[in-house]
C-alpha cells in the first residue's frame, strides 16, 4: 500500500505538524485580505498581524512542557524577521506587485523551512505528555482540513486570477460569495475523503454546475474559468490528501 513520505514523517511529528498549523491558521485562516495588503507598507498592520501570530504559538507553548517556550518565541520571531524583511523591501518599491506570485511562494518556503529547521535544532521535551510524543493522525487530518480552504483560495487568485472573465454587465453577487463557495467545496470534498466516501465527491460538482448552468451555457469565456477553478480545486484536494493523508 502506498504511504506518503511526508505524512509518514509528520504523524511520528506531532509539535512540528502543530507548529505547521499555527503558521497556516496565522498566516492565512486569521488573516483577512486587506491585512494582508496593508502590512505590506504599514508598520502598524505588521505589528497587527504578529500579534496573530503569537496566539496560536502561545497556545501551544501552554500546552506543552515549559521549557518547549523557546522553540515557540524562535518561530515567532524568525516570522517577524521574514515579513519585516517584506515589509521593508515593499515599502521602498524593491517588490513589484508583479511578482506578487513569486514572492508569496518564497515567502511561504521561508516560513516551512524556519519552522523545519527550528524544530530539528532546538529541543523539544514532550514525554510527560502522550499525545504530543506518541504518533497522532488527527493534527495530520486538521492541516490538510486548513491547507485546502483558505490558502488554496490565495494560490488561485494569485496564478490564476489573469483568466477570470471580465463581465460587460453587471450582475447581482455577494463579495467574496465566489472565494467562500470554493473553500466549502473543497471543504465537503476533504471531508467526504477522510471518510472514505470517494464517489460522494462528484455530487459536489453536479450540484455546483447545476446552479452556474445558465451562465456556463451563455459564455465560453466563463465556462472555460469556471472549468479552470473546478478542475484547480480537485487537483488541489488531491494532492493534499495523496501527500498528508495516505
Amino acid at each position: 500500500m502506498y504511504v506518503s513520505v511526508l505524512s509518514h514523517y509528520l504523524v511520528q511529528e506531532p509539535i512540528l505538524t502543530a507548529l505547521l498549523i499555527a503558521h497556516f491558521l496565522s498566516d492565512f485562516t486569521f488573516q483577512s485580505q486587506q491585512l494582508a495588503n496593508a502590512k505590506r507598507t504599514n508598520f502598524l498592520a505588521l505589528v497587527l498581524h504578529l500579534t496573530v501570530v503569537g496566539i496560536p504559538l502561545s497556545i501551544l507553548a501552554f500546552l506543552l512542557p515549559i521549557n518547549n517556550g523557546d522553540l515557540f518565541f524562535q518561530v515567532w520571531l524568525s516570522h517577524l524577521a521574514i515579513d519585516y524583511c517584506k515589509h521593508f523591501l515593499s515599502k521602498h518599491g524593491w517588490i513589484k506587485e508583479k511578482w506578487d506570485g513569486n514572492t508569496f511562494v518564497i515567502d511561504q518556503l521561508l516560513h516551512i523551512f524556519c519552522i523545519i529547521i527550528l524544530y530539528q535544532t532546538i529541543e523539544v521535551n514532550s514525554s510527560a505528555y502522550s499525545f504530543w510524543s506518541e504518533p497522532n493522525s488527527l493534527l495530520l487530518q486538521l492541516l490538510f482540513i486548513i491547507l485546502i480552504t483558505k490558502p488554496v483560495n490565495i494560490v488561485f487568485k494569485l496564478f490564476f486570477n489573469k483568466y477570470q472573465v471580465t463581465e460587460g454587465e453587471e450582475e447581482l453577487t455577494v463579495t467574496g460569495a465566489g472565494a467562500l463557495i470554493g473553500q466549502l467545496e473543497r471543504l465537503i470534498m476533504g471531508i467526504f475523503l477522510l471518510m472514505g466516501q470517494f464517489t460522494a465527491i462528484g455530487l459536489v460538482f453536479t450540484a455546483k454546475s447545476i446552479a452556474r448552468y445558465d451562465k456556463i451555457s451563455k459564455s465560453q469565456a466563463f465556462a472555460e474559468y469556471y472549468l479552470i477553478g473546478s478542475l484547480f480545486s480537485i487537483i488541489s484536494v488531491l494532492l493534499a490528501y495523496i501527500l498528508l493523508v495516505i
